[in-house]
């Protein structure tokens, strides 16, 4: 599925993750997309410019510049066929890479990582405030991938999530692997219905009620399928009661998810949505690979 145009690639990690940076350029390749190897080196802070001299500091992130250009080259050196540019900074990394696509129009942002502490700050981020969608690589032994799309099957939240499924499903016809789609969700009320003394229902009814609302979700998820033209595709589908975050940590525990796919930010409050905080609670539990999406209309702030 061709939909991106000008990819950057920016390793977080403090290793090389040669595989991660083939899997990009193929991405780039099949998408007759720009492919950008950025590279970016720390500052010091104002308490070590104040414990050393400035030719010190100039000294060190010449070093610096020069050690993360010949990586990116060397990245760029074993993929020959296709045209990528090099382009290495020194500031703050999110500061650095939104100012990046700000400026040069990037609708893909890949970040690789090596271990769960390596650019977490970094990372969190660009997840929360970067406008296009950002892949976070992490390293798997898994030969078969796995992917889930984390989706909400309100008509307020369309746009969003067919882009979530389409992603998902454009992931796995170029590299391979398993479908998954999950919602979560909850009945409004439901431990009020059970357990108030001023509005309390019998269990039964209260278990048909949900019943109901589990049945309209799965017609309204299977309205979603099909509205994303992907519902030929071989989902395995996940409509499971519970709140989102344990739902769908949950999941990639149990599937052995390797790729998760969610969108970070939505505009409705409705049940089972991943917005803001939950969303968060999500990507700090999971250890998979992670893209994440944002509304059409979000503005990085």
């Amino acid at each position: 599925m061709q939909r991106f145009a000008n990819i950057l690639f920016t390793p977080a990690g403090r290793h090389d993750n040669a595989s991660a940076v083939r899997r990009v350029a193929d991405l780039a390749r099949d998408n007759g997309a720009r492919l950008t190897l950025y590279g970016v080196t720390p500052q010091p802070s104002r308490l070590q410019r104040a414990l050393h001299r400035a030719d010190f500091f100039d000294e060190v992130q010449a070093a610096d510049r020069a050690a993360m250009s010949t990586r990116l080259e060397r990245y760029a050196g074993a993929q020959d066929d296709i045209e990528i540019e090099v382009a290495v900074e020194t500031g703050d990394h999110a500061v650095c890479v939104l100012d990046r696509v700000a400026s040069e129009g990037h609708d893909l942002v890949v970040v690789t990582t090596t271990d769960e502490h390596d650019g977490h700050a970094t990372i969190k981020r660009l997840l929360r405030s970067c406008p296009c969608p950002v892949w976070v690589i992490r390293p798997t032994r898994a030969r078969i991938q796995r992917v889930l799309a984390a989706v909400n099957p309100d008509p307020d939240e369309r746009e969003l999530n067919v882009e979530i499924l389409q992603l998902a499903a454009g992931m796995v016809d170029r590299f391979g692997g398993e479908l998954h789609v999950v919602h979560a969700w909850e009945l409004y009320g439901e431990d009020t219905l059970r357990q108030s003394a001023f509005l309390r229902m019998d269990d039964a009814a209260v278990d048909a009620l949900a019943d109901e609302e589990h049945d309209r979700l799965s017609a309204a998820l299977a309205e979603l399928l099909d509205q994303s033209g992907l519902d030929e595709a071989p989902w395995t589908v996940h409509l499971v009661k519970g709140r989102p975050e344990n739902v769908v940590c949950g999941l990639v525990d149990r599937a052995r998810i390797n790729l998760l796919v969610m969108g970070t930010i939505a505009r409705s409050g409705m049940s089972g949505v991943l917005i803001g905080n939950t969303a968060e609670r999500v990507l700090d539990h999971v250890r998979c690979s992670v893209v994440a999406v944002k509304p059409p209309d979000f503005g990085s702030g």
